[in-house]
């Protein structure tokens, strides 16, 4: 039986490791290669390291402080933020990142996506799929908040990405639990490998996920920031209610 991956979140603004909610109101929370050395000792299975101001600030990824972070990392690790061409791609990979994270090219190109996974193997391609709800029904967010969470992952089902990170806008930063109703659907909708990301606030909210029928991988960043569980709390947690993980 697979184990349950649980991978730790580190947003980037270009300066500092930062953390939202919902999106919005960026707070402070520490330096991307101390925090790298400390998931390195706590046995996480692997890292989402992002940077969610380079597209807006139209600017590449600092690749040599990212480095930094990969050399402090015996994990897997995936990088995201600005990715726009096959170089930029490559370059994440040329430093050590196992995998490359798409978000807003892939909503405004997703022949670009699929070329990717042609060219540098579907293992390699994650797709960001940051999911607003309104109205009752989830969307992809972007600026204009109109196309439907089904459309897109359907688009890219037919890329053939390796991996989906989904994560909830409603619930990021608020520490409540992850949305179970949107994961349920992103089950439904794919067979491709599925980390859920967003509400997580304790250890009970990973067991709820997995219990209810999830069969991805948990990431989280908030409850690492800002309270004392650890990555290592999460998995025996997990462990005494026989959810598999790697101990």
């Amino acid at each position: 039986m697979l184990k349950t991956r649980i991978i730790p979140v580190l947003t980037f603004n270009g300066i500092s490791l930062v953390k939202t909610k919902q999106f919005n109101s960026p707070r402070i929370v520490g330096n991307p290669i101390q925090a790298a050395r400390v998931y390195n000792n706590r046995d996480v299975d692997e890292i989402i390291f992002l940077d969610i101001k380079a597209k807006e600030q139209k600017r590449k990824l600092n690749l040599p402080m990212v480095k930094k972070i990969i050399d402090e990392c015996f994990m897997p690790i995936s990088i995201g933020g600005g990715v726009e061409t096959f170089d930029d791609i490559n370059n994440f990979l040329r430093i050590g990142a196992d995998k490359v994270i798409i978000k807003t090219k892939a909503i405004e190109d997703p022949i670009f996506v699929s070329k990717a996974v042609d060219y540098f193997g579907s293992q390699c391609i994650s797709i960001s799929v940051d999911v607003i709800q309104v109205n009752g029904k989830y969307f992809i967010f972007n600026k204009k908040n109109n196309i439907p969470l089904e459309t897109f992952i359907q688009e890219m089902n037919n890329c053939k990405v390796g991996e989906y990170a989904v994560n909830s806008v409603d619930r990021d930063g608020m520490m409540q639990g992850y949305d179970l109703d949107l994961y349920k659907i992103v089950n439904q909708l794919t067979n491709i490998p599925v980390i859920a990301i967003g509400g997580a606030g304790t250890p009970e909210h990973f067991v709820k996920l997995c219990q209810s029928g999830f069969k991805g991988a948990l990431a989280a960043a908030s409850i690492f920031h800002f309270t004392q569980h650890t990555p290592q709390e999460i998995k025996r947690t997990l462990d005494f209610v026989k959810i598999p993980v790697r101990i």
